[in-house]
């Protein structure tokens, strides 16, 4: 089974009243998969404690610190609720800065996700990240973000959200055969940027299972 996009929500980026950020975010399909790209800090600091989806915890791919600027973070959850759900976003600090983003797909494996991750920064106008997928067919998802400025998808990137804090983009494509691949985003100034990337590998079809035999 191919991996397909299934929809994004831009859940918006300010201060919070509170310690969360909830937002809705609507899934279809089979063999699903979730990712929400959070940013946050109060005064820059680690402070987003977790991500729940109709109230079940998602996991923490990864995480990395902006050069002059607050941290991001992707997670993701196996085989989400379909049908509209909230997305909150809890953080350690009462009244802290909270951004979040959402995206779900189809025909992804119901286990053993992410198939591979990695983080990167740069001080500088395009940042790239690069992993080795795993499976054969994978897609990669990357949460990125620029200090002060929004970034625009480069090479090997599909733009999916149109908030700042952060954004999220996509491969828009299956990765074959397995192996090095990347994501270019491109900034508009000289600040700080950075970026969490991931693969994700495709659902096993039934009859690409092996056969047994029964003697």
């Amino acid at each position: 089974m191919a991996i397909a996009f299934d929809a994004v929500t831009d859940g918006g980026f300010g201060t919070v009243a509170g310690t969360t950020k909830t937002f809705a975010h609507t899934c279809t399909g089979s063999d699903r998969i979730l990712f929400v790209a959070t940013a946050g800090g109060s005064g820059f600091t680690d402070d987003i404690t977790g991500v729940t989806y109709n109230t079940v915890a998602m996991t923490l791919v990864n995480k990395v610190k902006i050069p002059g600027d607050r941290y991001i973070y992707l997670w993701y959850l196996i085989a989400p609720a379909t049908g509209s759900n909230n997305v909150v976003v809890t953080t350690s600090t009462s009244g802290g800065f909270v951004g979040a983003s959402a995206t779900s797909y189809t025909g992804a494996k119901q286990s053993g996700q992410p198939d591979a991750n990695t983080t990167n920064t740069v001080t500088g106008n395009s940042l790239t990240g690069t992993l080795t997928t795993i499976a054969d067919n994978c897609w990669t998802v990357l949460a990125g973000e620029q200090n002060g400025a929004t970034p625009t998808a480069g090479t090997g990137s599909t733009l999916r959200t149109t908030s700042q804090n952060p954004e999220l983009f996509d491969s828009n494509g299956a990765i074959t055969p397995a192996g090095s691949t990347s994501m270019t985003i491109t900034g508009s100034s000289g600040n700080g940027m950075a970026l969490v990337m991931a693969s994700f590998a495709p659902a096993v079809s039934a009859s690409a299972q092996p056969a047994i035999f029964m003697g």
